[in-house]
């Protein structure tokens, strides 16, 4: 069996070689300094990716896992107005293999020129989706407080919730907090970091570890509601 790849962490110049590619996003350049892409973007991200991969896959059984998370540097212009043919991130996502896999519910991490990102939660959640997931609301009150409490209570959790509400209330019974989630057309636990020491060493993929189980079980209430949209 092939040994995988160590993740042993990021360098300066894996973030260099996405701020060229943001400056220079053309076919000369990249060419140019693809070995620079492969060496210090691909190969650490495939190997972080490998890292995380056996335990999340005790998150979810069917996650597509491996170096066929990572997203690739080309882009697909076809139906899009931007017509830059290159990314200048990089990302990686444990995802259902689903041709409509926006829809579900990811695990996520993105490196940028800036720094990185990571989190969990929708991509484009459908509305009947969200709909299923304020019944979950509703219907097991218990099990949803017990997802989103660490939320609340655990001062090291480095996630902030975003995504778009609906301007009219849909149900002025609910407590502000319920209806911070209550409220989303769309969900997502987002955290946003600078360039930091663990970037550069192998600790990065423990903390990823750690944060994505904190909102596992949040995970499986978006999974259910994803599987179970309601009319």
């Amino acid at each position: 069996m092939k040994k995988q790849p160590e993740f042993k962490g990021f360098s300066e110049k894996s973030l260099a070689f996405l701020a060229g590619m943001r400056e220079n996003n053309e076919h000369e350049w990249y060419e140019a300094h693809k070995d620079e892409y492969v060496k210090y973007v691909q190969e650490p991200m495939k190997a972080l990716s490998f890292e995380l991969s056996d335990v999340m896959l005790s998150v979810d059984e069917y996650f597509v896992t491996g170096g066929r998370t990572v997203s690739r540097i080309r882009r697909d212009t076809r139906f899009s107005r931007n017509k830059l043919p290159y990314k200048s991130v990089s990302w990686l996502v444990f995802k259902r293999p689903n041709k409509d896999w926006i829809s579900l519910p990811a695990f996520f991490f993105e490196l940028n020129p800036e720094g990185y990102m990571y989190g969990m939660g929708f991509y484009s959640a459908e509305p009947s989706t969200m709909k299923s997931f304020r019944n979950i609301i509703d219907s097991q009150r218990k099990r949803f407080d017990e997802a989103v409490d660490f939320y609340y209570t655990d001062k090291t959790q480095p996630f902030t919730l975003v995504g778009d509400k609906y301007k009219r209330i849909l149900d002025a019974s609910k407590d502000e907090r319920t209806m911070d989630w209550y409220q989303r057309k769309n969900l997502c636990l987002l955290a946003e970091r600078p360039v930091e020491p663990v970037l550069f060493n192998s600790s990065l993929a423990g903390t990823l570890l750690e944060d994505f189980f904190r909102a596992a079980p949040l995970y499986r209430l978006f999974l259910e509601a994803s599987r179970t949209p309601a009319e």
